[in-house]
């Protein structure tokens, strides 16, 4: 009888159920009622897109391409299958297809966030951040109460050095949602980089309060806290995060250049050790690390290790190394 019912169905029947299955976390359930669909007609463009999304999630990015330029061949206007193609064009590196076909779904469907959000992102990454601002607000204009977009123009606003414009952004995306940690945490950023700190502890406070394993959230408050002359409390948080994350090589620098201070070049070199361990090229750690060496009279390490340094040729640490051989009449 189950049979006889199921039989009944539409394609259009079997994509709602797909869709509802999906909904609720059962992929292998949707695909399923997508195939069926594709079974009864296999000219369905909405199967196809839907199963292709399904199949993205499951990691068959080859397929799902297919099956979205399958769906784009039967309905070339579908701005969300063209949305669904750049975003699986984006998960394979493939970041001009992505933006290609995410250009064409916007022009399809200027209303299509998805596309418009995907497209910003690529942007940015990219380093186009003022195509990313322009993307972005093309979504608010959709959506202007989405908080996460908001969050998002104000992290490329930050990037463009428009920081009281990006504040705005960040403290409007608080207040349409006072829940969501990734916009106190990037408004916690930028009143930092703004020197205001004793707004950015609180945000960034609010941001741990909502997401208290957030290692960005958390070594950011303990640079704040640093910045402040609230050492004990910033090297706590550091602390913290070396209890969820033991070989966090930020954590273990901070900790060790925190030690120097102290004149406990030891305790620096031990937590040096196991941040060079976990990012051996990383030039901070190795400029302390030689700082420590030195003071510890292992000089000739110490020179070794800043000489390798100063031959970069950019960069802060290397720059560094070069006065540090200098003022010891090492560089030659």
């Amino acid at each position: 009888m189950s049979m006889a019912k199921t039989s009944e169905l539409s394609a259009r029947d079997h994509v709602n159920r797909g869709a509802m299955l999906h909904l609720e976390g059962d992929l292998e359930g949707a695909r399923r009622e997508y195939e069926a669909a594709l079974e009864i007609d296999s000219h369905n463009a909405t199967a196809y897109n839907n199963l292709g999304f399904i199949r993205a999630q499951q990691g068959a990015l080859e397929e799902a391409v297919a099956l979205y330029e399958r769906a784009l061949e039967l309905e070339p206007g579908k701005s969300m299958a063209y949305a669904n193609l750049g975003s699986a064009r984006a998960t394979q590196g493939d970041a001009g297809a992505a933006l290609q076909a995410l250009d064409k779904a916007v022009q399809l469907d200027p209303a299509n966030v998805l596309a418009w959000d995907n497209m910003a992102k690529l942007l940015m990454m990219a380093g186009q951040l003022a195509e990313a601002e322009a993307a972005w607000r093309a979504a608010l204009q959709v959506k202007p109460a989405d908080a996460q977009l908001r969050t998002a123009l104000g992290t490329v606003l930050a990037g463009l050095e428009r920081l009281p414009e990006a504040i705005g952004e960040l403290r409007q995306a608080v207040r349409l949602d006072p829940q969501l940690a990734k916009a106190w945490l990037q408004l916690g950023v930028v009143l930092f980089i703004s020197h205001d700190l004793g707004s950015a502890t609180e945000s960034l406070q609010r941001a741990l309060g909502l997401a208290p394993e957030d290692l960005s959230a958390r070594h950011h408050l303990a640079t704040v806290l640093m910045a402040r002359g609230r050492r004990a409390e910033g090297a706590k948080e550091l602390e913290r995060m070396l209890v969820l994350d033991p070989d966090n090589a930020k954590a273990n620098t901070d900790l060790a250049v925190l030690a120097l201070s102290r004149n406990k070049p030891e305790d620096a070199l031990r937590r040096l050790d196991r941040a060079i361990a976990t990012d051996p090229s990383d030039p901070r750690a190795l400029f302390y690390r030689a700082l420590a060496l030195e003071e510890t009279g292992r000089s000739a390490e110490a020179s070794e290790i800043m000489t390798t340094l100063a031959l970069e040729e950019l960069g802060k640490y290397p720059q560094r190394a070069r006065e540090f051989l200098r003022s010891r009449g090492r560089d030659n």
